[in-house]
């Protein structure tokens, strides 16, 4: 019976598609933006040196899955450049070949919605619908960068992941991004506009994700500093300790410390507040990290508050030895002081970084001293 079920969900999706193939036409190639004056393409340099291309398509058409692929299109071909696919590939994710991308197996099976105007896409994958991590890193700072070229109060709208976590829209209304000119890809995930714009992705330089996003690029966490900064208001808390007790990861029993009232229980000893930040507003996030002294937390998106930490501010991260570097590095390069306890996960997933750990109590507090 289950294999019937299936079998008859795939010839519907087939169906749907090759009804959709139909209506729209099927992809039929890749184009370069050097091929053709309706679509231009701008270089723009950030600090180190980075080098970041922005794409204007004139009648430009953009089509997500909203999680690995997005395609912009010019007439029945697909731009490469903007465009993105990622693939899993020997534990790694890559930015594969445009010619991988979903829409010349699947074409583009949502109605097309025509907007007029300018759409600027911030799509970035699927991190970006509810990671507060990739919002802050791999969201945000494509704003940064069209604004190289044109004026953020020139784009009639912008093309997001998500506007309905409480992070999004906060940061959103600090930018000065309406709320009418917001699109989320959830309703819009195919369109049609009189100009498109589309970057590269602001971490993703070499294609090889996995490796990029340990490294985020300097001028990002400088760019977040001077857009969300905006006072010295001193907040009561020296020492704060991240309770992810309320993350997805935690409450699907993915990534947790075992003995996490033990190290509750030190930490209040020694000073430190607890606090779940799903309980803070943005704002408060940043003025708290930018008054802490002393940092610590099991290894998580929170951490990318520590962008908005003064110098040598002290950061201490709880971690899975499957974990990476992204949170140290990020430290490093914004000269606040790391140190960490790795522990071996038990119940890991080394893809995703889960897994279950035990903190020594005499470590953490070897470390704390």
């Amino acid at each position: 019976m289950k294999l019937n079920k299936k079998s008859a969900q795939n010839v519907f999706k087939v169906i749907f598609q090759n009804f959709f193939k139909l209506i729209h036409g099927k992809i039929e190639g890749v184009i370069k933006s050097i091929e053709n004056k309706e679509i231009e393409k701008f270089p723009i340099k950030k600090n180190e040196n980075k080098l970041y291309h922005i794409f204007k398509v004139k009648n430009g058409r953009l089509y997500t899955d909203r999680i690995n692929d997005t395609a912009i299109i010019y007439k029945k071909k697909i731009i490469d450049g903007p465009s993105f696919q990622f693939r899993d590939l020997k534990s790694k994710v890559i930015n594969g070949p445009v010619e991988s991308n979903i829409v010349f197996k699947k074409g583009t099976p949502r109605l097309k919605k025509k907007i007029k105007g300018k759409i600027l896409s911030l799509l970035t994958g699927g991190g970006g619908n509810d990671n507060y991590w990739h919002w802050l890193f791999d969201v945000l700072p494509r704003l940064s960068i069209c604004e190289e070229i044109i004026s953020l109060d020139q784009i009639n709208f912008f093309l997001l992941p998500n506007n309905k976590r409480k992070f999004q829209l906060e940061t959103l209304k600090i930018l000065g991004i309406p709320e009418e000119k917001q699109l989320s890809s959830v309703n819009y995930r195919h369109v049609i506009c009189d100009e498109l714009y589309a970057t590269e992705h602001p971490v993703v330089l070499t294609g090889d994700a996995t490796k990029d996003i340990t490294n985020i690029p300097q001028w990002i966490s400088d760019w977040l500093k001077k857009s969300f900064i905006k006072s010295d208001n001193q907040k009561p808390f020296r020492k704060i300790y991240i309770d992810r007790g309320d993350s997805i990861s935690n409450i699907k029993h993915l990534r947790s410390i075992s003995n996490e009232e033990e190290v509750k229980k030190l930490l209040l000893k020694k000073g430190f507040k607890i606090l779940k930040l799903g309980d803070l507003n943005f704002k408060e996030q940043v003025e708290i990290f930018n008054s802490a002294e002393i940092i610590a937390g099991l290894h998580g998106a929170g951490f990318g508050n520590i962008v908005f930490a003064k110098k040598n501010t002290k950061i201490i991260e709880l971690k899975s030895k499957t974990a990476g570097r992204v949170i140290e590095n990020l430290a490093n390069t914004n000269n606040l002081i790391y140190k960490s306890i790795e522990c071996e996960p038990s119940n890991f997933n080394l893809e995703n970084q889960y897994g279950h750990i035990n903190i020594s109590i005499d470590n953490l507090e070897k470390v704390l001293e």
